[in-house]
């Protein structure tokens, strides 16, 4: 890549990181579109992977505007939360799907313990919809746009102004 271009995306961190964003997503999401592919794991795992566009946009920020690519991961891996916390979200949707569960067969709803899946399926859907289906894309948008905006914007006009720039689709480059 140019320098003149690195210069560009260094100059213009924020439209840059959203037009790689939406290019890479919009691209896997189209040809899945267009494919006309029915439900099935394939067509998840291709819409998980066009989630991927918010890590990919800034990486190519990083990169291009000479940062660390090494320290921007890194920080994906520094969890700062305590153990009360852990096990609260690891517990609640545990304990909203047994209450749930009861309620069903309180209401009358009809149980067949036979057909039930082995019960550590619930710790591979936990991990699948927070990795695949969601998780992929903070990287980009905490661990890059929101940063970024702070720079210029307090909290409040960070999540303002990334609210509306997200539903305008319009960026105002920092």
């Amino acid at each position: 890549m140019g320098s003149s271009v690195r210069a560009w995306i260094d100059r213009h961190r924020i439209v840059s990181f959203l037009a790689v964003t939406y290019a890479f997503t919009w691209t896997v999401q189209g040809i899945v579109a267009l494919s006309g592919m029915e439900a099935s794991w394939t067509m998840s795992i291709l819409i998980g992977f066009g989630g991927f566009g918010p890590p990919m946009g800034a990486a190519v920020v990083v990169w291009a505007a000479g940062g660390s690519l090494r320290s921007w991961i890194g920080q994906f891996f520094r969890w700062r939360i305590g153990s009360k916390w852990w096990t609260a979200a690891l517990l609640i949707p545990l304990v909203v799907l047994v209450l749930g569960s009861g309620l069903y067969v309180l209401l009358g709803g009809p149980v067949d313990l036979a057909s039930l899946p082995f019960p550590g399926i619930y710790l591979f859907v936990m991990a699948w919809g927070t990795v695949w289906g969601g998780g992929q894309e903070e990287l980009g948008w905490r661990g890059f746009m929101v940063p970024v905006l702070q720079e210029r914007y307090s909290a409040l006009g960070t999540a303002c102004s990334s609210a509306w720039r997200g539903l305008a689709g319009t960026s105002r480059s920092s």
